[in-house]
């Protein structure tokens, strides 16, 4: 089955890869193994070929510490992370239980050799940069504009596209006028007035 990485967490680790160039990528991962394959995992692709998961080798010695890392990352609350896995914890983003709070992570692999990042499904393609300490990488999505999934809180060059199509100011933020512009071409269109910009709105949108 072709697969691809969801956009969120290839820019997540080319910002990772920027900052700590020299860092040991023995135990990245992506796409799961025949292991993963046998059970649920975010690391396996879904129907639609998109893996949802990645891991990032623990590596102090060349700077980068996945536990510091986890814990940072954590404490961002970025509305697209799903959940954090690192050194027998576990942690979850706004939509999950307990946001932000470490919880005992009693899983097989601990997890002590990598960090494992998954990323919601309903924001797997928002490209927005991740705060790590300031450090930035210019978006750049491996699948077209029209793939991807905004929605109110989006930021980036994507939404200013969008904006365009909407004959809109592009400031590159999705807001309030953005989503009332969208929900109006939804309603046009006859497609459920969501405010949400999917693979039916970008078509409708040309």
């Amino acid at each position: 089955m072709a697969w691809r990485l969801a956009n969120g967490l290839d820019l997540l680790r080319s910002q990772v890869n920027t900052k700590w160039p020299g860092r040991s990528k023995e135990s990245d991962g992506s796409v799961g193994d025949t292991s993963h394959g046998a059970r649920k995992s975010d690391h396996n692709p879904d129907s639609r070929g998109v893996v949802h998961a990645i891991d990032l080798t623990h590596d102090p010695r060349n700077g980068f510490d996945s536990y510091k890392f986890a814990d940072m990352l954590l404490a961002t609350q970025d509305p697209r992370i799903s959940y954090i896995i690192s050194n027998s914890r576990i942690g979850s983003g706004p939509t999950g239980p307990q946001p932000g709070v470490w919880r005992p992570y009693h899983g097989a692999n601990p997890h002590d050799h990598h960090v494992h990042i998954s990323i919601l499904t309903a924001r797997e393609d928002e490209v927005w940069p991740w705060k790590i300490n300031n450090v930035v990488v210019k978006p750049q999505p491996s699948a077209p504009v029209a793939h991807l999934v905004l929605r109110d809180g989006s930021v980036g060059i994507e939404v200013q596209a969008l904006q365009r199509k909407l004959g809109l100011k592009p400031d590159a933020i999705f807001g309030r006028a953005t989503k009332a512009a969208v929900i109006t071409k939804q309603k046009q269109a006859g497609l459920p007035a969501d405010g949400i910009v999917g693979p039916q709105t970008w078509k409708v949108l040309g």
